[in-house]
């Protein structure tokens, strides 16, 4: 079957982005033709108010080469602009005379600036603020003229003065309503922005409607319907844009402010598709570039056959991209009957903050001054969380609510969805040193570039942990002067895998090796390369111990052992503290065929999960949850001997505090403790997580297994893990639900590998 011919309308921010997904998810089953009317590749609109402010270069604005277009077979058809569509043919004609067939058609004409009809808004040095040209015509015209106006107080407009006014220019803001951006902020806080800007050199002219562009051929002033009026070379209109559909209008596609889409973004015809700024979903018009990047997400993978959920609408917000003035709004920002709301005002330190709440909810958040907890705020409040968490963040400092404290699921870059683990994996992968390597290589601040603070702080906190590590440095042992960590980094790199070509190529003083570094080489070969036979340095053993899961046994099981006890007269027979038999004192000669006749498998004595001990007094579902983490580790190699204890009671009479892991039954949930101390100088671990569910605490356990496998040295102990790792970053890691999904997979790829060489050995 061949390629079908899918045809883009738009090579704006939204439209490219979802060519992007649609070419990762199944790029080879379509033939792609984008036609874009601008004469540019396509660029970064978001950040030309930066360029305009002289904090970005335009190279920084463009996201692609030509050669991205040519290396993923994309025809790109630019100054080039659509003007019919034949949905029964199902072609695209242009104004170049082209006309081009199409499979699938995606709309994505974005918006256009909205143009006051006032008499004179033809004139020369009027300009909307969309494009390249208009930012280029800026700039030229600073160096021409004096005085500039900018008629619009919202986001857009307010970069936009701010740039004039970076340029040299003298900068008047008109605005109809009685304060600036009225639809991000309560009046509090765009009373301190409008003072912050005015000492800044802005003046502000309020509740005022244009009525008329004064001068002959050019701009000259504007006058207002008050009969007021103000003089200027240069208008810049940014009162607001409108959706591009009238193209898709005139081809019976149906539209209401823009065009109306389903949760895939499909319209009421047929192969056809809006995305972006051009597209209506349930009533509501994005301009934002998160949620146009969620739509395009959606739609590729639609598009792709693949099954996702629709799109379901997004949460709002804004960020004000101005040097040395921090605002932050998303949400309701308007209390009324049906809400409550919290403030800080600190006009000292020049911080406002507010929080809207519906019931113990958070519905929206206004923060001026100090906006170093937005993107916490705002993940707590896409998710939901509790109004308890939520105060917290909001009352916290900019010390406190620093990136280190940050979980490493939480979102760094709303726009690109990229994650602060993703962010610090990709630093210590790739050695990144800048804001703009991260950018490259993660996409995090790619978009509007208001996260660019915290990739910043990001890239500073990483960094002191890697010097941390460094200083604190100690060798293997006394054969060589590489740590434990570089060893295996040398395994892995070098390809080694055996004892001898370790210690000779990392040159080690002891050629032999010693009791110390020896047996942690051979653990560390069986963890990398679980695929290689390594031959096995258990020590010889007398003891037997027939594994029964959970604790749990039977008749059958039972009468085999003891059987087996009377035949071979095994005279030592105990019970163990984790609930085994332990058949002791076998002859040498005899344990092949003791191990045969019992039919069951044994707990190994080398250091592996020792036998779970649960409750006696527990349901059988306890059991049953021991069995199933026995299970799953069973035949892993763990760098230290592992106990684990599972209390189904409230009088934890296994004392699963105490135990390298633990589980406590608790009034209405589980909770998980690690690095438990058991003996003379007994001690509870710490409390990990609580769970609401067995299930759930399983996964849990199972995550933190594996993490300490990977991450642990030979024979250290949970609680020195513990100590050494952090409890707040092993909590990062397994409360984030990508990463612990990631640990248990890696775990039961590595138990069937385990299995499979046990296998092999038996035949």
């Amino acid at each position: 079957m061949g390629k079908q011919r899918l045809v883009l309308i738009g090579n704006g921010m939204a439209g490219v982005r979802t060519a992007e997904e649609i070419l990762q998810h199944g790029g080879d089953r379509f033939e792609i033709v984008i036609i874009g009317s601008e004469l540019h590749l396509s660029y970064n609109r978001i950040l030309l108010s930066s360029v305009l402010q002289g904090e970005t270069d335009w190279n920084d604005v463009m996201t692609k080469s030509r050669s991205w277009y040519e290396e993923n077979g994309i025809t790109l058809y630019i100054g080039e602009t659509a003007v019919a569509i034949d949905t029964v043919k199902q072609t695209v004609s242009t104004d170049q005379n082209r006309e081009i067939a199409y499979d699938k058609l995606i709309i994505a004409t974005g918006s256009s600036p909205f143009i006051l009809p006032v008499h004179g808004a033809d004139k020369e040095g009027v300009y909307g603020f969309r494009t390249i040209d208009d930012c280029r015509a800026f700039i030229k015209a600073s160096k021409r003229f004096e005085k500039a106006a900018v008629i619009g107080g919202g986001i857009l407009g307010l970069e936009a003065a701010r740039g004039l006014a970076n340029l040299g220019m003298k900068v008047d803001v008109i605005h109809h309503s009685s304060w600036i951006m009225q639809n991000q902020l309560d009046p509090p806080a765009s009373a301190m922005l409008q003072k912050e800007l005015e000492r800044q050199g802005i003046d502000f002219h309020l509740d005022k409607d244009t009525e008329a562009i004064s001068g002959r051929s050019r701009a000259e002033g504007v006058r207002f319907k008050d009969g007021t009026k103000i003089s200027a070379d240069l208008i810049v209109m940014a009162a607001g844009v409108r959706p591009n559909i009238e193209l898709a209008k005139a081809s019976g596609i149906a539209t209401n402010r823009a065009i109306i889409v389903s949760d895939y973004m499909e319209t009421n015809v047929p192969n056809v598709y809006a995305v972006g700024e051009c597209a209506e979903h349930n009533g509501t018009v994005y301009g934002l570039v998160k949620p146009l990047y969620e739509q395009g997400k959606v739609l590729a993978k639609h598009i792709c056959g693949l099954e996702c959920a629709g799109y379901q609408g997004s949460v709002q917000s804004a960020a004000l991209k101005m040097s040395g003035i921090d605002v932050f709004s998303a949400g309701k920002i308007t209390e009324d009957d049906s809400t409550t709301a919290i403030k800080l005002l600190d006009e000292a330190a020049g911080v406002y903050k507010k929080a809207v709440f519906q019931g113990d909810k958070m519905a929206g958040v206004i923060l001026y001054g100090d906006t170093s907890g937005s993107q916490r705020l705002l993940e707590s409040m896409i998710k939901q969380r509790d109004i308890t968490v939520v105060k917290k963040e909001l009352f916290q400092s900019e010390e406190d609510s620093s990136v280190a404290s940050m979980a490493l699921g939480e979102t760094i870059c709303q726009c690109n969805a990229v994650s602060k683990g993703v962010i610090m994996e990709a630093i210590q992968m790739h050695g990144l040193k800048t804001a703009e390597e991260v950018k490259h290589c993660t996409n995090a601040s790619g978009s509007c570039g208001g996260c660019r603070p915290m990739v910043e702080e990001l890239l500073r906190h990483t960094a002191e942990q890697v010097d941390h590590v460094s200083a604190a440095k100690q060798p293997m042992c006394a054969c060589t002067s590489f740590t434990e960590d570089e060893v295996v980094n040398e395994i892995q790199i070098r390809n080694l895998s055996s004892v001898h070509d370790i210690i000779s190529a990392l040159g080690w003083k002891n050629n032999s090796g010693c009791q110390i570094c020896v047996p942690a080489i051979h653990y560390y070969l069986k963890m990398i390369r679980p695929d290689i036979t390594y031959e096995e340095h258990e020590e010889e053993t007398d003891v037997i111990i027939p594994q029964m899961y959970g604790g749990r046994t039977n008749a059958k099981e039972l009468k085999r052992i003891a059987g087996v006890i009377e035949k071979y007269q095994i005279q030592e027979v105990y019970m163990t503290h984790h609930q085994r038999l332990k058949l002791a004192g076998i002859k040498p000669d005899l344990i092949g065929r003791v191990k045969e006749e019992l039919g069951m498998p044994y707990c190994p004595q080398q250091q592996r999960i020792a036998a779970i001990k649960t409750c006696p007094c527990g349901s059988p579902h306890i059991q049953s949850l021991a069995a199933d983490l026995e299970k799953a580790a069973e035949s892993l190699l763990i760098p230290a001997k592992v106990s684990i204890g599972v209390s189904g009671c409230l009088d934890d009479c296994v004392y699963a505090s105490v135990h390298d892991i633990g589980l406590l039954k608790v009034n209405g949930g589980w909770e998980i403790y690690a690095g438990g101390q058991g003996g003379q100088h007994a001690s509870p671990g710490e409390l990990l997580s609580v769970a609401d569910s067995a299930e759930e605490a399983g996964e849990f356990m199972k995550g933190l297994l594996q993490y300490y496998r990977e991450t642990a040295n030979y024979l250290e102990k949970v609680g020195h893990w513990i100590e050494r790792a952090g409890i707040i970053h092993i909590r990062e890691v397994l409360f984030d639900n990508g990463l612990r999904g990631q640990l248990i997979e890696r775990l039961e790829k590595e138990k069937r590998l385990a299995q499979q060489e046990t296998i092999k050995g038996l035949m």
